[in-house]
C-alpha cells in the first residue's frame, strides 16, 4: 500500500499596489501663480524691456519725426558734454532735491509727529494731511501759480499789507525755485507722513519709559531712540522722494510753458528738457534718448549711493 504525501499548496505574495505619487501641493502652487505672472512679465518686456533697449539703440543714431534712423555712434554721447542747456537742467535739477527732500522729510516727520497726539480735531486734521495726495496735481499747480501771480496774487498781496515790496517770483531764479519747492513739498510730503507715522507707531512705549526714568528729556529721546528706531521708513522716504524729484518734470511744465522762454530756464529740469528735444524738436529723438539714459544712469548712481549710506545709518530691528 503506497503512502500518500500532501503538499501545502505554495502561497504566492500578493503584489502590493504601488504607491501614487503625487506633486506636492506648493509645487503646484507655485507654478499655477506663475501662470498667472506671465501676462505682467510680458507687458514688462514688451512695454519695459523694449522701449529701453529702443532708446539705447536710438540714442546711437540721429533720427526725427519721419524717415530712417542715421547711425552716427557715439555723436550723441559727445554732445551732452557740450550742451549748455542740459547743464542748467542738470544744476537746477540737482538744486530741487536738495531742497525738496529735506523739506519733505522735516513737513512729513513734524505732521507724522503731530497725529501720534490726542487733541479736538484730530480726524480732520488727518484728513487735511492726506488730502494732497488725492488732489489733482494739475489743479494745485495752477493754483499755486495764481497765489505767486506778481501783480495779483495772493502772497504779493500779504507782502505789502506788511508794508514790503511785490516779489517777481517768475522773475528770478531765486523766486522760481521757491515757487517749485513749495509745490512739489505740498504734492509730495502726504504718502511719506502716512509711512513715518505708521513706522513710530511700531517703536515700542516701554522704550520712551525707560529713557524717561534714566533722565532723558524730549529732544534726547526724539534724537537717540526715535530718529535711529525710525530710519528704516526715513530711508525709504528719502530713496522715493530723490527719485520722484530727479524725475521732476510736470511742475515745471505747468507752471513755465515753452513760450515763457525768459523764466523757463530758471526751472527747466532734466525731464523737461528731454521734453523740449523729444516732442518739441521733432529732429532731436536721438539725442534726446542719450539725454534719457544719462538721467537714468544719475538716478542709478544716486540709489546707489543711498543703499551705501543705508549700511550706516539706517539700523533695523535685528540688529539689535
Amino acid at each position: 500500500m503506497t503512502s500518500a504525501t500532501l503538499e501545502r499548496p505554495v502561497r504566492t505574495p500578493a503584489a502590493r499596489p504601488r504607491p501614487v505619487r503625487r506633486r506636492p501641493a506648493g509645487r503646484r502652487d507655485a507654478r499655477v501663480g506663475l501662470l498667472f505672472l506671465v501676462p505682467l512679465f510680458v507687458g514688462l518686456l514688451v512695454f519695459r524691456g523694449y522701449g529701453f533697449g529702443y532708446n539705447v539703440w536710438l540714442s546711437f543714431h540721429q533720427a526725427g519725426a519721419f524717415g530712417r534712423a542715421k547711425f552716427i555712434g557715439a555723436a550723441n554721447y559727445q554732445e551732452l558734454l557740450a550742451d549748455g542747456q542740459l547743464r542748467i537742467a542738470l544744476i537746477n535739477t540737482v538744486k530741487f532735491c536738495a531742497f525738496v527732500v529735506p523739506g519733505v522729510v522735516l513737513v512729513a516727520l513734524l505732521c507724522a509727529t503731530l497725529m501720534q497726539h490726542r487733541f479736538l480735531g484730530q480726524s480732520v486734521f488727518r484728513a487735511v494731511i492726506f488730502l494732497p495726495a488725492v488732489c489733482l496735481p494739475t489743479a494745485a499747480i495752477l493754483l499755486f501759480g495764481w497765489l505767486f501771480q506778481t501783480r495779483y496774487g495772493l502772497v504779493n498781496a500779504v507782502i505789502q499789507a506788511l508794508g514790503g515790496t511785490p516779489v517777481s517770483w517768475f522773475g528770478t531764479a531765486v523766486g522760481v525755485t521757491v515757487v517749485i519747492t513749495v509745490i512739489v513739498i505740498f504734492l509730495s510730503f502726504s504718502v511719506p507722513a502716512i509711512i513715518l507715522y505708521a513706522g513710530l507707531q511700531e517703536i515700542p512705549a516701554e522704550v520712551y519709559e525707560a529713557a524717561t526714568i534714566d533722565g532723558a528729556g524730549p529732544v534726547r529721546r526724539f534724537v537717540l531712540i526715535t530718529l535711529p528706531l525710525l530710519s528704516p521708513s526715513l530711508f525709504f522716504v528719502v530713496l522715493t522722494t530723490t527719485i520722484s524729484t530727479l524725475k521732476l518734470f510736470d511742475v515745471a511744465y505747468v507752471l513755465l510753458p515753452p513760450e515763457q522762454s525768459a523764466s523757463v530756464n530758471y526751472g527747466l529740469t532734466a525731464v523737461y528738457y528731454y521734453y523740449q528735444l523729444a516732442f518739441l524738436n521733432i529732429g532731436d529723438r536721438g539725442y534726446a534718448s542719450a539725454v534719457s539714459l544719462l538721467l537714468f544712469v544719475l538716478i542709478l548712481a544716486v540709489s546707489v549711493v543711498l543703499f551705501r549710506l543705508q549700511r550706516r545709518f539706517v539700523h533695523y530691528g535685528e540688529d539689535g
